[in-house]
């Protein structure tokens, strides 16, 4: 049973409309807070009196009104600081998507950009709701005896699986044309998150959840898989850090709620061990800021829960029962469990900072990084440092200008924010912005090689989930790739043109010398399967002759180069094969003894293999060969029988056996 809102209060959503407002009024114009109170007024007109949304797949979620669901979201898009056409679209989409408020009305009231974002948004949900439909119907049915619940379940994952990938595929198409869609589509799960943890306190009573059917604890599974899998990388690499942190610490409560709670049972303990440390730390550098004249604000943290696992799980292996994970903790292992942070006005003051922190404490080798100078790929920027602290522990500090930090924390959401003042951030973004179109282009690519959508989502976990490394080039431009990546992969990276020309790449790399004439840089070939390293620079040797062959596909790591070569290769392979298939049967005539190779056939050679090759021309016979539709193989024996005057070759293919005889110059049978 659910509760009418309109029972409780006049208007049971006045307060969260209010503090939206208030909000958005932080950072917005006078006339973009009126677009927002349009917005809310819109959607209070369509949906006030609905007090469920029955189009919501878990109970948690229908539980809660689409106004209010509507207003929460709105609410994690306004701390973004995302500009006034996302916030309104985050208002109106519950409506929409509830079937209460049509896209054209949307469009007629506050305009065709929301009414866009709103619209890509509800063709996301319906091809959600679709698949999960549509994995139950067309699970392939098991053979005869297949009575199993588990089997059953499995085919309907698998299924599951494979239509998930069509919707990631529109996702990004859809974000590629207006980033707001994924900062909603971010927005909308971080709060269905939060629900089905209870996190979040709703902004309108909920009916007394009944116990969770085992369909219910299932998709809520499946909902905290796919953020981990999903949702939660994805805001990494949009730069979104916080909410990232959130959306990986909800999924690993879902997902292993013993470790998570042992995990935040003893990161409470320990934090309050460390409570005093924090203190005195702090003190101590807001007193060296303030004596060099900084204004400088300073704080210490723990690391978020799933990142303080990540730790344990990269030190101690895979731990599958808790026992495991409590016998390998070692904290005093574990140097980043607390962080520093240190935010100034400016870039100049980031620097200064950094050297009265080097002042007070040693810093570690190899731990001092400079994320201003080659910021990430995310927009991320800041400087790094591990030192030796008080009682010689040691500790991270982060050193940030303020407005880095909020692009740390919100990334590519700050783009609208920053984008009147020209700074730092604002260039972040719009590189962050430019890595999003360039999914369209690698879609447009795949759909040319006639790709999957399967082949795509791997494509765009290449770029987003997997590991990366960060490789330059000769300019300083920094460019990230999976780890594992070839020169192949970064020169496609630059360009599809510069990949297809590549003929090598020169690694510059800094060796330490360990003695007082410093380090030295080495510039060295190396082939098109060697495997990049962090820090390298790299720079791509092209050639006119170069091209795509099929040995590169051996070589290339990510599936974005991938797509390319095989375009390459289907537009051009005819002409390929043919290069191919001259090459070979030049090597083995000059084998057989034939000085002149492929050069030594007559026309009349050409003609007469031509016919016998299925009547078709020489240049056919070549792309045969090429394409490996014939396979040579020459007369060993008649090689190594001097006497002979005859050498063999044998043309096989699947439906004939030629052998074609040479002797001065005259082709006949052999």
């Amino acid at each position: 049973m659910f509760i009418d809102n309109e029972s409780e209060a006049p208007n049971p959503y006045a307060a969260s409309a209010e503090q939206l407002l208030a909000t958005v009024r932080q950072y917005m114009s006078e006339s973009e807070v009126e677009l927002v109170a349009q917005a809310i007024q819109l959607a209070e007109e369509t949906s006030a009196g609905v007090s469920e949304h029955r189009e919501a797949s878990l109970q948690s979620l229908r539980q809660l009104s689409p106004l209010a669901h509507a207003l929460a979201v709105a609410t994690i898009l306004a701390q973004m600081h995302i500009d006034a056409v996302g916030v309104a679209a985050g208002v109106v989409f519950e409506a929409v998507d509830a079937d209460l408020l049509p896209v054209e009305r949307v469009e007629r009231t506050l305009g065709v950009p929301v009414g866009r974002i709103v619209g890509s948004m509800q063709r996301l949900n319906i091809l959600e709701r679709a698949k999960n439909v549509g994995a139950q119907l067309n699970a392939p049915n098991g053979g005869e005896g297949e009575n199993s619940r588990d089997q059953k379940k499995r085919r309907i994952r698998e299924t599951l699986r494979r239509q998930q990938a069509e919707t990631v595929r529109k996702m990004f198409i859809g974000m590629a044309e207006d980033p707001r869609v994924v900062l909603l589509k971010l927005a909308y799960r971080l709060h269905a998150m939060r629900l089905i943890t209870l996190k979040a306190i709703p902004a309108t009573p909920l009916a007394q959840p009944s116990s969770s059917s085992s369909t219910d604890q299932h998709e809520k599974l499946e909902m905290a898989l796919e953020t981990r899998e999903i949702y939660a990388p994805l805001a990494g690499r949009l730069g979104m850090s916080r909410v990232e942190s959130e959306l990986e610490d909800l999924a690993f409560e879902v997902l292993e709620p013993d470790k998570y709670a042992w995990v935040q049972s003893y990161v409470e303990m320990e934090s309050k061990q460390w409570s005093s440390y924090v203190q005195r730390v702090c003190t101590i550098l807001r007193n060296e800021m303030a004596s060099i004249g900084l204004r400088a604000e300073v704080s210490g943290r723990v690391k978020h829960l799933y990142s303080f696992y990540k730790k344990l799980y990269r030190q101690g292996g895979e731990f599958r029962q808790l026992g495991d994970l409590q016998s390998a903790l070692d904290i005093s292992q574990i140097h980043d469990l607390i962080a520093f942070r240190i935010l100034v006005e400016s870039t100049p003051d980031c620097y200064i900072a950094l050297g009265h922190v080097h002042s007070l404490w040693k810093p570690k080798e190899g731990r001092i990084k400079d994320f201003i100078a080659n910021s990430k790929p995310n927009g991320y920027s800041a400087l790094h440092t591990t030192v030796f602290c008080l009682d010689d522990q040691l500790v991270e500090i982060q050193i940030r200008t303020f407005a880095m930090h909020e692009m740390a924390e919100y990334g590519v959401a700050m783009h609208w924010h920053y984008k009147d003042v020209g700074d730092r951030a604002s260039a972040s973004a719009k590189e962050l912005l430019s890595w999003l179109r360039q999914l369209a282009d690698w879609q447009r690519d795949l759909r040319s090689a006639n790709a999957s959508d399967a082949e795509f989502v791997e494509a765009v976990k290449d770029d987003i989930f997997e590991e990366q490394i960060f490789v330059f080039t000769p300019k300083g431009e920094v460019k990230d790739l999976p780890v594992g990546s070839t020169p192949l992969d970064f020169a496609y990276r630059i360009h599809s043109k510069v990949g297809d020309r590549c003929a090598g790449a020169r690694v510059i790399t800094e060796i330490t010398n360990g003695n007082s004439e410093g380090d030295r840089l080495v510039t060295r070939m190396v082939p098109l399967d060697y495997e990049l390293k962090s820090g390298e620079i790299v720079d791509i040797v092209t050639s006119r002759t170069a091209h795509p062959t099929r040995d590169w596909l051996n070589f290339a790591r990510t599936a974005a180069a991938r797509s390319k070569i095989r375009r390459y290769l289907k537009t051009h392979e005819r002409d390929i094969n043919i290069q191919i298939g001259r090459e070979r049967l030049d090597r083995e005539l000059k084998a057989m003894g034939v000085a002149r190779g492929v050069e030594a056939l007559t026309e009349d050679a050409e003609n007469w293999l031509s016919t016998e090759y299925r009547g078709k021309s020489f240049e056919d016979l070549l792309a045969a060969i090429g394409g490996d539709e014939i396979r040579l193989a020459s007369n060993a024996r008649a090689k190594r029988r001097k006497r002979k005057k005859n050498s063999c070759l044998s043309l096989q293919s699947r439906n004939r056996d030629l052998r074609l005889a040479y002797r001065s110059g005259v082709s006949a049978d052999c």
